[in-house]
């Protein structure tokens, strides 16, 4: 979940409190409609009256999870080079065509999907929908492009692994996994996207890039009818293709303590525990566990701020679960210093034993949903947001869990929650990643002991 700045927290959950207590839900059912096209292409539409802005998201179920060997970074690298479709109007860009229009423009990769973002004015929505539909339908790539784009995205690949934050999180997954591709970091390595080929980015938007791989998503003061019509021409109208069956392998089930580490340059310490986590297709142990890890891990309120950033144990704390297709983790990470590390992590340890020894009694678990329920409300609080969280869903399962979310969540019950914490909180079964400070030249690490308990290694 998104983190709030400190500043503005008191304001926030005031405000907060009130959308959740008075107003009708942030996606109201009442307002969202879909539509599949006889291509597969799928619309889905929420109509609201207010602010004079839409936000358009397109999704392609066209992740890292989905490059072949021989394709890594593929998908990322794509990401940049479908915005070399140009507004045939006046051969600008996509991007500065939106731009010049006031609105705003993005895309992002992530394991399960690509997402390409838009918000404007809704008199430019159609306008808007007519150069989203060129980027994916024509891109326009050459091979110049694809020599230029791939030097700028391995120079922030290299700016990724450079930084200790980008090494743990690259640690911690392809230690977690070892089979299934959520274990590859986004984007490959910069050795890998630098020997990616027109052909080979060709192969992989031919096979992704078809109507029923993808879905619109339409939130703002729109007319969902002139929406509809509008999608059905510049997306439902293109030629049916096969949808891409992909075969992903199983990842087999973590029986082990898994450590890794590795030495960056810097003063602090950071180390990541990682637990195997339920996939959206287990959505009531999703909602328990985004009121686990609210427990845990959101700002002051959570457990681990109280046990570890008061006492002064860490500089930072935080815990991060996001729901993904195929089971992924939730990873609970600090920023110490290397004398405090034992300490640190016998903390983590204990507060993660608490979940799974002590249910929480009635009170601190509506607390708890209040504080998710906060959280959820300004998540949501823009059309862009709206339209993040509704795709989010289409892509990786279905929109309708979005809408369904709090009310899911609102039905777990304590009992619930701590048989999740039971079955994917396995004390045998974890991985940890540490990065620790560089020596200095001339310096000797000094050996470290084992440790006799299993749960303090590395």
């Amino acid at each position: 979940m998104r983190r709030h700045p400190a500043a503005l927290y008191a304001v926030a959950v005031l405000l907060a409190v009130a959308v959740c207590a008075s107003a009708a839900p942030i996606l109201d059912p009442a307002k969202i409609s879909d539509r599949t096209f006889d291509n597969g292409f799928r619309v889905v539409v929420k109509d609201e009256d207010q602010w004079g802005l839409a936000s358009a998201s397109l999704y392609i179920r066209a992740g890292s999870v989905h490059e072949a060997p021989d394709q890594i970074g593929a998908a990322h690298l794509l990401e940049h080079l479908v915005f070399e479709a140009t507004d045939p109007r006046d051969n600008r860009r996509v991007g500065p065509a939106i731009e010049a229009m006031g609105g705003y423009v993005n895309a992002m990769t992530t394991r399960d999907f690509t997402r390409i973002e838009v918000t404007v004015a809704s008199q430019y929505l159609p306008r808007a929908l007519e150069l989203m539909a060129q980027t994916v339908f024509e891109p326009q790539i050459e091979s110049s492009a694809v020599l230029r784009e791939r030097e700028v995205v391995a120079r922030e690949l290299i700016d990724r692994i450079d930084s200790a934050v980008g090494t743990l999180t690259d640690l911690t997954w392809s230690t977690a996994f070892t089979r299934h591709p959520y274990r590859r970091p986004i984007g490959g390595t910069p050795e890998q996207v630098t020997t990616l080929t027109l052909d080979t980015i060709m192969d992989f938007y031919n096979r992704y890039y078809v109507p029923a791989n993808m879905a619109l998503i339409v939130v703002g003061d729109v007319d969902a009818e002139a929406v509809y019509t509008s999608a059905a021409e510049l997306f439902g109208g293109h030629p049916a293709a096969p949808y891409p069956l992909v075969e992903i392998a199983v990842e087999p089930a973590q029986t082990d303590v898994r450590v890794a580490a590795a030495n960056a340059p810097s003063q602090a310490l950071l180390l990541s525990y990682a637990w195997h986590a339920p996939a959206v297709a287990e959505f009531d142990d999703v909602c328990a566990m985004d009121l686990l890890y609210t427990v845990l891990g959101e700002g002051q309120f959570g457990r681990l701020y109280r046990a570890l950033n008061q006492p002064g144990k860490v500089l930072m704390s935080n815990c991060e679960f996001l729901t993904q297709r195929d089971p992924g983790l939730v990873i609970i990470t600090a920023m110490t210093f290397p004398e405090k590390e034992i300490d640190v992590r016998a903390t983590i340890l204990a507060e993660v034993e608490r979940l799974r020894t002590e249910p929480l009694t009635e009170e601190e678990l509506a607390e708890t949903k209040r504080v998710l329920r906060i959280s959820y409300a300004f998540t949501n609080e823009a059309y862009s947001d709206q339209a993040g969280a509704l795709g989010f869903y289409e892509a990786i399962a279905d929109y309708r869990y979005a809408v369904d979310y709090i009310d899911r969540v609102e039905a777990i019950t304590a009992e619930q929650l701590r048989d999740v914490a039971q079955r994917y909180f396995d004390p045998n079964a974890y991985t940890l990643a540490i990065i620790r400070p560089q020596p200095a030249p001339g310096e000797r690490e000094e050996a470290r002991v084992p440790c006799a308990d299993s749960s303090l290694q590395g």
